[in-house]
């Protein structure tokens, strides 16, 4: 102590000095000793002696279950998986090819029925050169095209004089309860093709030999020159609900049949149009 109270300022000195030289590093590597700390700052892991409270859980009270009963399991809320869609594909394929038509007289089953009564031999469908089917034997004959079918004469009428006035030989003739139109006749094969060839959207189909003879009875009920003149016995045969109605025309007649008929039924109803002032003749 003696030598503090002899060299008190050296002391004194050394610790300003001492002082200065702390406050300097800490101010350099930035430490304040001054500032408190921060609860819980600085502690790592709990020690032996400290308790960490872990969360509790909620307690589900329990739900007393009876006699052949089971404790419900908490539900899932259910997930829908829908199965995505396949992608829509576009039909590439080609039309099957349409088989080929008998080269001769074409029967009337072959005719489908539209919604209107009318009947068509086939699709309309443009055919290439070429593809005409001909019947076969030599190339001269009588041939003709036929070009549809319809159940409503109307229809067949309407046809006949489309074709007629572009130049075409048309014929109408009675199939069963059906007028079909025809093209023709030509005296050869050729000839046939090419008017076939020129009707092509009309589905048409060459075959040979000349109008055939009516099979069944009809009641030819009016003839006229004129294609359109039938159309007002057309709907007076409508009106009184007569029918089925027929058209057979050769140039230069038209003529209107009704049929074809039961033998049994034929004098009856020939004596029904008589009394409605037409002229019947029965054909056979």
């Amino acid at each position: 102590m003696r030598w503090l109270r002899d060299n008190w300022i050296d002391a004194l000195i050394f610790t300003v000095f001492a002082i200065t030289v702390v406050g300097i590093v800490l101010f350099l590597t930035g430490v304040n000793p001054f500032k408190s700390k921060s609860p819980g700052m600085g502690r790592t892991a709990p020690t032996a002696h400290e308790v960490v409270e872990q969360p509790q859980t909620p307690e589900v009270p329990e739900v007393p279950i009876g006699d052949g009963q089971q404790a419900e399991e908490p539900q899932t809320p259910a997930v829908t998986v829908v199965p995505l869609l396949p992608g829509s594909q576009e039909d590439t394929g080609a039309a099957s090819a349409k088989p080929a038509t008998s080269a001769t007289q074409p029967p009337a089953s072959q005719t489908s029925t539209s919604g209107n009564g009318a009947t068509s031999s086939g699709t309309a469908a443009t055919a290439p050169a070429g593809s005409v089917n001909l019947p076969g034997g030599p190339e001269n004959g009588v041939f003709r095209v036929s070009v549809g079918a319809f159940g409503n004469p109307e229809n067949a009428l309407a046809l006949a004089e489309k074709l007629k006035k572009q130049g075409f030989p048309v014929r109408l003739e009675p199939v069963g309860k059906v007028t079909r139109v025809v093209v023709g006749p030509y005296s050869t094969k050729t000839q046939a093709a090419e008017a076939a060839r020129k009707l092509a959207s009309y589905d048409p189909q060459v075959y040979r030999g000349d109008t055939p003879v009516p099979e069944g009875v009809y009641l030819q009920v009016g003839a006229y020159k004129e294609l359109s003149s039938a159309e007002g016995l057309v709907a007076k045969l409508r009106e009184a609900g007569v029918g089925p109605i027929v058209f057979y025309y050769k140039d230069p007649w038209l003529k209107v049949w009704i049929g074809p008929v039961d033998a049994a039924r034929a004098s009856e109803l020939k004596q029904e149009l008589q009394d409605m002032g037409l002229q019947v003749v029965e054909v056979r």
